[in-house]
């Protein structure tokens, strides 16, 4: 055998191996993310049908209660109806957990440096 087809079919049988080994790993990150993937379909979703306001809506509303940087957003159920479940990061160090109501912008609950 030709010493470059030699190196060839080494080269070819260490990124098999390489591959082989990283097929375990992608498989665990794909069902990590999974369900934060599914969950920002539902919130896409919902916002696209009307059944709750787009995200950009509810900040500008609640940026004047509580300032900060947006950690984290999120859209579930509370008590029946849909919400915004928010963490800012204020000028403190101090994370705020907010709720809000996804329908009309209302904050229901500000948790935290207060």
């Amino acid at each position: 055998m030709a010493y470059s087809a030699l190196l060839g079919y080494h080269r070819t049988m260490r990124l098999s191996v390489v591959l082989t080994a990283l097929a375990p790993a992608l498989a665990i990150l794909w069902l990590a993310l999974s369900p934060a993937l599914a969950q920002n379909d539902r919130a896409r979703d919902a916002v696209r049908s009307g059944q709750v306001r787009p995200l950009s809506q509810i900040l500008g509303s609640v940026r004047g209660q509580v300032p900060g940087e947006l950690l984290d957003a999120q859209l579930g159920t509370s008590g029946g109806r849909a919400v915004y479940q928010l963490r800012f990061l204020d000028a403190a160090g101090t994370v705020r957990r907010v709720t809000v109501d996804a329908n009309t912008g209302q904050v229901i609950s500000i948790q935290g440096g207060r």
